[in-house]
C-alpha cells in the first residue's frame, strides 16, 4: 500500500460484516460506536450504529445513524451509507 495514502482508503473497501468482531473491528476503524436500546431489546431497533464521516471540500463531515435487529445489521446499514456518502464526496475531488 503507498505510505502517502491515508487510511480512508483501505476502508473504502467493502468489509464483509458477517460476524459480531466484524461488526466492531469496522466501527473502530471508522471511529464508530454502536449502542444497545434495551428498551427495545428484541425488536428491529435493537441496535445503533453511530459512525461520522470525514470531512471534505470544506464541508463538515456527516453522522450516520442505522438501526438494525444485530451489532451486525446495525453496522453493515451504517458501512452501506457511509460507503454511499464516501463516494459522492470523494468523486469532488
Amino acid at each position: 500500500m503507498d505510505e502517502t495514502r491515508n487510511d480512508m482508503s483501505e476502508i473504502q473497501e467493502e468489509p464483509v460484516l458477517t460476524t459480531e468482531q466484524d461488526a466492531l473491528r469496522w466501527l473502530r476503524q471508522v471511529e464508530g460506536t454502536v449502542y444497545h436500546n434495551r428498551n427495545d431489546a428484541d425488536g428491529e431497533n435493537a441496535w445503533v450504529a453511530v459512525v461520522h464521516t470525514p470531512p471534505a471540500n470544506g464541508r463538515t463531515g456527516k453522522i450516520i445513524l442505522a438501526f438494525g435487529e444485530s451489532i451486525q445489521e446495525a453496522a453493515t446499514a451504517a458501512e452501506e451509507e457511509w460507503t454511499s456518502v464516501w463516494s459522492s464526496m470523494s468523486a469532488t475531488h
